[in-house]
């Protein structure tokens, strides 16, 4: 059983957001599509047909260095027909799925032994192989990620239970919870039409809305903090923000934050750089609204680069519409004439994982429009020879993980256009230390010191520095109540050791040592 209100509130946030949302998620009904097309389990060549139909994964079969699908592709380059009989086992529907996923999770462990890297992982876990299972058979399966399944599951007061580390019994439980939730969905004609309205011919169409189902289930986990609308009045309700207000949540000296301030006011570009978890989606926010003076969402428009983003996407391009093409504007153009219209109020673009996307091929002439000195200066677009220019009371906002090293370095020509500001754990700042004292916890002590102590080996590492270590937000958002062993142990095994994995993924000695002294505090 589910709370149908809890679920209408989420539907609604979700039908709210769509129009952006879709625009940064519908990959993944591209990727459904193009495994579709392009799988072939009896492929000569096999190696080569298994990169094509993955090919649109992007993050879904991702950590920060690929891993996932790079290692299954590894592998069947060195064992095509192992691998092909691995898929072919996973996708045999006449065995129970929890023994294909073992079966599948077993076989990458002999893989692994023989073929190597030596002393690492395979990175072929339940979430991966629910993904391939998602992608040959969308109509029936889920992705399972314990996570999300669980804040959506706990959200709707539901009475599934999904335990951490009873990865058995959650899988034969996530998909008659979400089915519950489908359908559900389902009824929702408003949200449906919407949806199929949104599909092209590169979408998989989704025709029992289970790919949706995920969606809505991965938008609950970011935005379920965000309010229904407000009514037309809300302008006068908007909760007024400022400088003390930002260094009350964000764990920043003041003078740290009068320098980010000036920058970004001068420059009105700026990317916040750092090692993950150091709070750059959450700060960069925060700055709007200290410099807006209020937590006005509608100054501020929030974006997500990726591999597949495009120009099309940021500013505008012909997309199919029926059985032709129609020019729509994107998100970035959009803004810009909002922003327009109200020349007196300052306006942010936030633009989170910035490096990910093609940069040059996705700004195009915005390349020089974006620059300080030519805001306010018309250029015409490539598209429709209108003239355009953004706005001089627009500031853009990036973020950047500085651990990708996956990702290629930022184009020269956009990096002078920006500034760039360095975001450092926050464990020492005056904020933060509060903020653990009022916890009154020795073994979350214990545990942070450690963390200290392993960022300082991090920063030291030739092959990693500053930009690797780990970011206080994992350890944030906490009372004396709910800071108990179990979620410090989350933390340290789904988020941090994982880390350290990919960081010293040639170093199994090193990562072990971490491993056991994390461990440790909890002993």
């Amino acid at each position: 059983m589910i709370d149908r209100q809890s679920l209408d509130e989420v539907l609604t946030q979700y039908k709210e957001n769509f129009p952006s949302h879709w625009e940064e998620e519908k990959y993944k009904w591209e990727a459904i599509k193009c495994f579709q097309d392009n799988w072939d389990i009896n492929a000569q060549d096999f190696p080569a047909m298994l990169r094509k139909s993955l090919s649109k994964t992007d993050n879904l079969l991702t950590t920060s260095y690929d891993f996932s699908r790079k290692m299954i592709e590894f592998y069947a380059e060195q064992d095509a027909e192992e691998v092909r009989s691995m898929f072919m086992q996973l996708y045999d529907e006449n065995i129970d799925i929890v023994e294909r996923i073992n079966g599948f999770m077993a076989k990458s462990d002999k893989l692994l032994d023989v073929y190597g890297p030596e002393g690492k992982q395979h990175y072929q876990k339940e979430g991966t192989i629910t993904t391939y299972l998602w992608l040959r058979y969308p109509d029936i399966y889920y992705i399972y990620k314990f996570r999300q399944v669980k804040a959506l599951s706990d959200r709707l007061e539901s009475n599934y239970e999904f335990k951490q580390g009873a990865s058995t019994t959650n899988i034969r439980t996530y998909t008659k919870f979400y089915n519950e939730v489908r359908d559900v969905i389902s009824e929702d004609s408003e949200l449906i039409k919407m949806f199929t309205s949104a599909l092209t011919e590169d979408c998989y169409p989704d025709p029992y809305f289970v790919t949706l189902t995920a969606d809505i289930a991965y938008f609950s986990k970011d935005y379920k903090e965000i309010p229904p609308t407000q009514p037309d009045d809300k302008l006068f309700c908007i909760p007024p923000y400022n400088k003390g207000k930002f260094l009350e949540e964000v764990f920043m000296s003041e003078e740290k934050y009068d320098k980010l301030a000036a920058v970004l006011l001068n420059k009105k570009n700026i990317i916040l750089q750092g090692a993950p978890g150091v709070g750059k989606t959450f700060s960069a926010k925060r700055l709007a609204y200290s410099l807006i003076d209020a937590v006005n969402e509608d100054a501020i428009e929030f974006v997500q680069f990726h591999q597949n983003y495009s120009y099309e996407d940021f500013m505008m391009g012909y997309k199919p519409s029926g059985a032709s093409f129609e020019l729509k504007k994107g998100a970035f153009y959009r803004f810009c004439k909002k922003v327009e219209a109200d020349p007196d109020a300052k306006y942010f673009f936030i633009i989170d994982e910035i490096n990910r996307g093609n940069l040059s091929k996705i700004f195009g002439e915005l390349l020089m429009l974006i620059e300080n000195d030519y805001r306010g200066t018309p250029a015409t677009l490539a598209y429709n020879d209108e003239k355009f220019s953004v706005p001089e009371n627009l500031y853009i906002i990036g973020m950047m993980n500085t651990a990708d090293r996956s990702l290629a370095m930022i184009d020269y020509a956009l990096r002078r256009r920006f500034s760039f500001f360095e975001m450092e754990p926050g464990f020492e700042t005056e904020g933060f230390i509060q903020y653990q004292q009022s916890l009154k916890n020795e073994t979350f002590n214990d545990l942070l010191a450690k963390v200290i102590e392993l960022n300082t080996e991090i920063a030291l590492d030739r092959s990693l520095g500053r930009g690797f270590c780990i970011g206080h937000s994992y350890f944030c958002g906490r009372d004396e109540l709910s800071c108990s062993d179990e979620w410090m142990q989350e933390v340290v095994d789904y988020d941090i050791l994982p880390m350290l994995g990919e960081y010293w993924f040639d170093d199994q000695e090193k990562y072990q040592r971490w491993e056991n002294i994390l461990h440790g505090v909890f002993q």
